[in-house]
């Protein structure tokens, strides 16, 4: 498969010796990460024909207003998935944190001669990440099994986990943490969705790419709050016992709190993989680099 390095434009297939246009499905396409991959390959492959895969009709009314063929389709429900993949030809296959149910996603991609899946898996799935990793691994595993060209697109974590903190300086000018060691890597969802969307518009990726942000740690996620803001953070450590009751006494989401609890402790505890991140290969994709991490939080806090 192609190499980074030489990495060209993408090719407008419905120009290329008078090809059909190519018919490209996006799974999960009512989230965030497929609305984003979904605008983004409006922009690369115009002539492309987008299909989004939801559960419901309700959940595609968007979708069609904005021209997107929509698909019905439940990775728990195998029938509805070989139905909802007739006629694809290349897969951005968004994935779920469930064991075992992937795999009928895999097989109806098999039934129906898919061409190329670009697979959105987990940055260093040898690590223990909350159970993630074990997903990951067995759908890469079924998709390596089904013999279909793919690239596994290993994403690191959202900077949009760190929200509740974000939400909190702003609201109070202060900053507390308690992951005192480690680094979480991170990037904007948007990011990532913009470079699923490049691979699966090319279609000739290596079989693995790695998707990191910086290695950052905690202190330096409070500094770049404070720039963000423009203003002077009361930065401070406290207990972790102390750290979700603090959050939710100024409003702010007990269910946002705990996330950013359970990723401290996940830095916190280390052994990971997170401090081999490596933005390289992620801006490499992107062909521009990386939203430096002020900006991105700033862009989160006033979205």
């Amino acid at each position: 498969m192609k190499s980074l390095k030489n990495n060209v434009s993408i090719v407008n297939m419905s120009k290329v010796r008078g090809e059909i246009a190519m018919n490209i499905m996006i799974t999960g396409a009512s989230g965030e990460y497929g609305n984003y991959a979904i605008d983004y390959l409006k922009k690369f492959v115009p002539e492309a024909n987008l299909f989004g895969l939801v559960r419901s009709e309700a959940k595609g009314k968007a979708l069609k207003d904005k021209g997107v063929n929509v698909r019905i389709g439940d990775y728990t429900d195998a029938n509805s998935m070989i139905d909802a993949l007739k006629g694809i030809d290349r897969l951005l296959f968004v994935s779920v944190s469930m064991l075992n149910i992937q795999q009928n996603v895999v097989q109806a991609a098999q039934v129906n001669h898919v061409k190329y899946i670009a697979y959105t898996s987990i940055s260093h799935p040898e690590y223990s990440k909350f159970g993630l990793d074990e997903i990951h691994k067995q759908t890469e595993n079924w998709i390596k099994e089904s013999g279909i060209p793919h690239t596994f697109l290993r994403n690191g974590w959202y900077t949009e986990l760190n929200q509740a903190l974000f939400d909190y300086a702003a609201e109070t000018k202060r900053f507390p943490y308690f992951a005192t060691e480690g680094k979480l890597s991170f990037a904007l969802k948007r990011e990532y969705a913009e470079a699923g969307a490049r691979v699966i518009a090319n279609g000739n990726y290596d079989e693995v790419l790695d998707l990191a942000g910086e290695p950052r740690t905690y202190q330096q996620l409070a500094l770049a709050t404070q720039e963000a803001l423009n203003t002077k953070l009361d930065i401070k450590e406290v207990s972790a016992s102390k750290f979700v009751p603090m959050m939710e006494s100024t409003g702010i989401s007990g269910r946002w709190a705990s996330v950013s609890q359970v990723y401290q402790e996940y830095t916190f505890k280390g052994n990971n993989g997170e401090e081999m991140g490596n933005p390289s290969n992620f801006e490499r994709v992107l062909g521009h680099p990386l939203t430096d991490l002020p900006s991105a939080i700033k862009e989160l806090i006033n979205k």
